[in-house]
């Protein structure tokens, strides 16, 4: 699926039993962990969502 190219979107997924939450057009993600998230810096802007996915598999 395409993401959406508006800043005020965003996606969330779940990558190997971890939620994510990814703002569109941006390189930043991060693990939804309680009070304490995980950041993660993607490699570039994912244009669809399993890019957003391969690239997170990648880092976790």
């Amino acid at each position: 699926m395409e993401l959406k190219k508006c800043p005020k979107c965003y996606t969330d997924v779940c990558v190997n039993g971890k939620w994510f939450h990814h703002d569109h057009l941006t390189t930043n993600a991060y693990m939804l962990n309680g009070s304490d998230p995980v950041n993660v810096e993607l490699a570039k802007v994912p244009t669809t969502e399993t890019e957003l996915i391969e690239m997170l598999n990648e880092q976790f």
